[in-house]
């Protein structure tokens, strides 16, 4: 027997005389009818020599019984190769010696992402299957052609751009972008970074944010070391190939960004106030930052010095309750020193409640401390008046709580003066949205302190946009979520971040959030991720990622740096994509070398002088 007859349910492979014609036609293969066809996936038994790759974008285009013709556009997310005609493994040996027939099939899955007309029915088998060709057909693939505001994100295999809807980011249908991936390797942190850098930096992106693109304002919590305190400076390690890819998602030359404002917390233990950074060290190039004992009272910043999750688990947060009102009660600024506070009882009893006392205290004019009166200066000052009032059991600092409760507050207090205190204390500045990019640097602050800088910035962002309308927009970059929003238990922090994935989009707060681990993190918050990328995962953590369909979950484990893979409402399936490397540094080794500082120049080197 020479030959091997197929069932009549196989589509006929044609000869590989024959595909000249369907190979300039763009066709890659025919649906395989041995394989289901479904609405949701289908196989394609490819033509001999074609070339297909996954992700690469597919068309199956037939006619209806009533007239009407209707396209299939899928992705291929897997290929496959099989001899048919052999059982055995040794009978490839077989084949290969033509002692036995066989020939090689190559066959690929298709995911369907839009049926065009949408009618919901499954692609007929033996039809033709064509590669997606052009731009405008591309974008009738991936929902993009009916979408107004979409913006370019990555590059998908064939070097062509990726959008996003940004409707779902911006708040009108959806907001926030959640990243998860492995540290080190996911890129997460520069992923959301490209993200911003494509909406501020592009003629597409400023023209998406309108009229309000320069009042739009992103804040960056840096958690890792001080690799970001240099995106405001060209990468010197990007290539050509990177040039390229960026010049394909609109950057015509790319850069660092271009408005930028830098802030690193003050040098502990230093009488002056002195920024702390080992990379960023000109006059001028970063602002120390840090909230007057003033600004601590009154904006009642105590509540994220209590930040932990376990901290509500054993009632300190009922005492800070209670210390936050009394301490905004009895406070007055102090006369001729700024941010300084003068604490006294107060004589007209203003109300008991935070947010009450707050429009009564913000009329009271400074005094100057007396008898009656303390001054305070730093944080160490207001640890040690509030431990006074304890002892003395002042009904307004103790109010009913027990007196362990109480000792337990004095000593978590007592413990955040060296975690935290330098933070609280007159001549810092506490960081303002002045540029498009504020950049706040906590990495070397104690957990405690970065849990109550976050909780600080976010809180009043998150208040002054309840009094303002949604645009113009404020983006919050913040990774290791699962430190700052965990799974389990309460904080205000924790509360506060969920209450912006909750609301955040209405009011134009959208959290651009990463982690390593999805379910680490509140569940909320992915939950209300409308715009979701996921980069190299852990094989054991593939159970949090149920969006993604099991082989895409299973090929993340194998992502290397750039890749990722993007998932939006629009799109019933995720899109791989790529990120070129970046054109902004993303530390210190990667800045171009900056301008030379005048102030460093010997004034006595002068031309003549060698």
């Amino acid at each position: 027997m020479s030959t091997i007859d197929a069932p009549e349910t196989t589509p006929q492979v044609p000869a590989a005389d024959a595909v000249g014609p369907l190979r300039d036609a763009g066709v890659i293969g025919v649906v395989d009818g041995t394989q289901e066809c479904t609405t949701a996936h289908f196989w394609v038994v490819i033509i001999p020599d074609a070339s297909v790759e996954l992700d690469d974008l597919v068309a199956v285009d037939q006619t209806l019984p009533d007239g009407d013709v209707l396209t299939h556009y899928g992705i291929v997310t897997g290929l496959q190769r099989t001899i048919e005609g052999a059982s055995w493994s040794s009978d490839t040996m077989r084949v290969t010696d033509e002692t036995m027939p066989g020939e090689t099939v190559g066959c690929a899955e298709v995911r369907v992402l839009r049926p065009c007309p949408e009618r919901w029915v499954a692609p007929e088998p033996a039809q033709e299957v064509r590669r997606v060709e052009g731009e405008a057909e591309r974008l009738r693939a991936m929902f993009m052609d009916e979408t107004e505001h979409r913006l370019a994100v990555g590059l998908d295999a064939r070097e062509q751009p990726v959008y996003v809807d940004f409707d779902f980011i911006n708040g009108r249908k959806g907001g926030h972008v959640n990243v998860s991936g492995i540290s080190g390797v996911a890129t997460k942190t520069t992923s959301l970074l490209a993200l911003m850098y494509l909406l501020f930096e592009t003629e597409d992106g400023r023209r998406l944010l309108g009229r309000y693109v320069d009042q739009t304002r992103a804040l960056v919590l840096s958690v890792k070391n001080e690799d970001l305190l240099h995106i405001d400076r060209p990468n010197e390690r990007l290539d050509e190939k990177a040039r390229r890819g960026w010049r394909i998602l609109g950057v015509e030359n790319p850069g660092g960004f271009s408005d930028v404002g830098l802030y690193v917390p003050p040098r502990p233990g230093s009488d002056n106030v002195v920024p702390l950074s080992e990379t960023r060290v000109r006059p001028g190039e970063v602002t120390a930052f840090g909230w007057t004992p003033w600004e601590f009272v009154t904006q009642g910043l105590l509540s994220y010095i209590i930040a932990d999750a376990d901290d509500n688990q054993n009632q300190l947060s009922f005492v800070e309750q209670r210390v936050r009102a009394a301490l905004l009660r009895w406070a007055w600024p102090a006369q001729s020193r700024p941010g300084a506070v003068v604490l006294r009882d107060p004589d007209d009893h203003p109300p008991h409640t935070f947010e009450r006392a707050q429009r009564h205290v913000a009329a009271r004019a400074p005094r100057q401390p007396g008898p009656d009166g303390t001054l305070i200066s730093d944080f160490e000052d207001l640890v040690g008046f509030i431990e006074a009032r304890f002892d003395d059991a002042d009904p307004d600092f103790c109010g009913q709580n027990s007196q362990q409760t109480i000792a337990a507050f004095a000593r978590r207090m007592a413990a955040m003066v060296t975690r935290l205190g330098h933070l609280i204390r007159l001549g810092v500045t506490a960081p303002t949205l002045e540029h498009q990019v504020t950049v706040v640097d906590i990495h070397a602050l104690h957990d405690s302190a970065q849990r109550f800088v976050v909780g600080a910035l976010v809180e009043r962002i998150f208040r002054e946009k309840q009094e303002s309308g949604r645009e113009p927009l404020r983006l919050v970059m913040l990774d290791e979520l699962n430190k700052f929003c965990p799974s389990h238990g309460r904080s205000p922090l924790r509360e506060l971040l969920v209450d912006i994935a909750e609301r955040g989009r209405s009011m134009g707060v959208l959290l651009l959030g990463a982690q390593q681990h999805a379910g680490s993190v509140d569940a909320t918050v992915i939950r209300n991720a409308a715009v979701k990328m996921v980069g190299r995962l852990d094989a054991g953590d593939l159970d949090a990622y149920r969006f993604l369909p099991a082989e895409m979950r299973e090929r993340a484990t194998l992502f290397v740096p750039g890749s990722m893979v993007l998932h939006q409402p629009v799109i019933p399936a995720p899109i791989p994509i790529r990120i070129p490397f970046p054109p902004f540094a993303t530390a210190n080794e990667e800045a171009a070398p900056a301008a030379p500082d005048p102030d460093a120049i010997d004034p006595f080197n002068l031309p003549g002088n060698g």
